[in-house]
């Protein structure tokens, strides 16, 4: 489907929706009725059966035999929200099915991510005869092998890309693994757990369909997906976008004590406020991780599995205590590392940013990468150095595949693992200049070809955007990665009234837009200094801006969510002159 065909109007017919929605689905590659069909109507049908998945049926066979010879098992998870989410749910499904067992996650500051020698020895001295790792163990071949010499069977579930050397695990479940042909490969760790879950409840039902129980049972493991899989920012297109969405809905209604509270904690059900993948991402999803960042992810499985109101209130005030204290942490480190690019970086020529100090906190480095790649968009790598070794995550800018980059580079690792946009990595300190070079070299962009652009869906006025617009747009939910909010640009609008500031000390900007016989209400974050430009008298400006509809006291009103300001010319008459962008 051409942009042509859009505009005249036949894809849109086709689907029965307006043109402009037609325009906002072809802008995310959706040009026929089928496709649209099933992005508007994700369903639970849509998921493609477990035991496609590579693995599956060995991984079902050794779980099952461990449960009939009564063995002990034990779950190794991660410290971040995907790994936690999906540790809770291979640990609730056997509390299900009455077998509790025993779970292990790394600790952050002190292991680092995945399966380790010390974790497997520990496990075997345990008495432990079958591990089973969610969200990692597909680099893990010699701490499998440690784990084969203690008599220990190892079952690996992971959705990271496998390094050439596989682990010689008895089942490696991974939609990524050579040769596979799962349909969609983008599961976070939690979707390949969900579906690992799935194919057990198949096989203790001895058929593909299941009993009530069971089917209920899923859908409110749901809840534990939708969280894993929007946290870990995976595409939320196809599998993922079904998961999301029954997900979002199950945690909104869920009854288990620590995810209710957690829930309550970001939503105001006063106002009948919806839970949404921007809840998840930016709420929820950073309280889970903050226990882990500073060490003890423990805390957040003890919530998610909590079963009565009063523990899982006392373990929410001190995940609560826990975040903030990442926030604090957070921001030191922050305005540090820009520091360092400003002193250090020269943005005219460097590929990649590499820094690394003795005193940066483990816990919190990736999200200080991520914040440092986007804003100077560049590949960042910050590493903790301490004893000779360091440790660091790596965040990625679109068109750098940064564990490509990194293989590269692997002569001057330790190890290293992850995915298109986020690694992991260790290295001997001395070597960081070194490495520094290689990066740079193994980056294919040039610093120019990284500068972000402005991804506009569409040029509207604002008499297209009305509440029946917003009804359509809302079946675009829930937004995410490949399938952001939409942004859309109003050109040559007007001031209506008269603008003022809002917020702590000013800093943001509220006013009414007008375009023809329209206006609506819009604000503008940290656009406070803009003040004075907007409110001379004649002024058009352009508006960047999201739309939603904001509800309040049970009235739902639009209101442009502003993302840019473009300053026109003053207006010299009845016909303007409008400064394009």
């Amino acid at each position: 489907m051409s942009a042509d065909g859009v505009g005249d109007g036949a894809f849109a017919r086709s689907i029965s929706r307006s043109p402009l929605i037609a325009r906002l689905l072809w802008r995310r590659n959706i040009a026929d009725t089928l496709a649209a069909d099933r992005f508007f109507n994700p369903k639970l049908v849509h998921l493609y059966e477990p035991l496609e998945m590579p693995g599956m049926a060995a991984a079902v066979d050794r779980i099952e035999r461990a449960l009939e010879r009564q063995e002990s098992i034990a779950v190794f998870g991660d410290y971040d929200v995907d790994g936690i989410s999906s540790t809770c749910l291979l640990c609730d499904f056997f509390r299900f099915i009455g077998r509790p067992v025993r779970y292990r996650l790394p600790n952050r500051l002190i292991e680092g991510y995945g399966l380790r020698e010390s974790a497997v020895r520990e496990l075997a001295a345990c008495g432990v005869q079958l591990i089973i790792t969610v969200d990692n163990g597909s680099s893990a071949f010699e701490e499998v092998e440690i784990a084969r010499t203690l008599g220990v069977d190892v079952v690996v579930t992971d959705h990271h890309q496998p390094p050439a050397r596989l682990p010689r695990a008895v089942a490696l479940v991974n939609p990524w693994l050579p040769g596979s042909e799962y349909p969609f490969k983008d599961l976070a760790g939690v979707g390949v757990t969900f579906k690992l879950v799935w194919a057990l409840l198949q096989r203790l039902s001895r058929k593909q369909k299941l009993s009530e129980e069971f089917r209920n049972f899923l859908l409110e493991s749901l809840s534990l997906v939708a969280l894993g899989t929007i946290s870990d920012v995976v595409p939320l297109l196809g599998e993922n976008r079904v998961l999301a969405k029954y997900g979002l809905l199950a945690l909104e209604r869920t009854r288990r004590p620590g995810l209710r509270t957690l829930v309550d904690s970001v939503l105001d059900r006063a106002t009948n406020t919806r839970l949404d993948a921007s809840h998840v991402g930016f709420r929820l999803g950073p309280r889970i991780n903050a226990a882990g960042r500073l060490g003890r992810a423990e805390t957040s499985i003890d919530l998610l599995l909590a079963i009565d109101d009063g523990v899982a209130s006392e373990l929410a005030q001190v995940l609560e205590g826990e975040n903030r204290k990442r926030q604090t942490l957070e921001r030191e480190m922050l305005e540090t590392a820009r520091e360092l690019v400003r002193e250090g970086v020269d943005l005219s020529r460097d590929r990649a940013i590499v820094l690394g100090r003795e005193d940066w906190h483990a816990g919190v480095i990736g999200i200080v990468a991520a914040r440092i790649a986007e804003e100077f968009s560049r590949p960042t790598l910050l590493l903790s150095m301490k004893d000779g070794r360091a440790r660091g995550s790596a965040r990625s800018v679109p068109g750098v595949h940064i564990c490509d980059a990194l293989s590269s580079c692997s002569r001057w690792l330790k190890g290293f693992g992850g995915h298109e946009m986020a690694a992991g990595v260790e290295m001997d300190s001395s070597l960081l200049d070194s490495f520094r070079c290689a990066l740079n070299e193994a980056i294919p962009l040039a610093p120019a070809e990284m500068l972000p652009e402005i991804e506009i869906d569409a040029e509207v006025s604002l008499g297209d955007i009305t509440h029946d617009f917003l009804e359509e747009l809302s079946l675009f939910e829930p937004f995410g990665r490949s399938n952001p909010e939409p942004l859309l640009v109003a050109k040559g609008v007007t001031i209506a009234g008269q603008p003022r500031l809002m917020g702590e000390a000013g800093k943001h900007l509220c006013f009414h837009a007008r375009q023809g016989g329209t206006a609506h209400r819009a604000v503008a974050f940290h656009r406070g200094e803009l003040l004075g430009e907007i409110e001379r008298p004649g002024r058009r400006i352009d508006l960047l801006f999201h739309p939603r509809l904001s509800r309040w006291q049970g009235r739902a009103e639009i209101e442009l969510h502003v993302r840019e300001i473009g300053l026109g010319e003053l207006l010299p008459g009845p016909s303007p002159h409008c400064n394009r962008h």
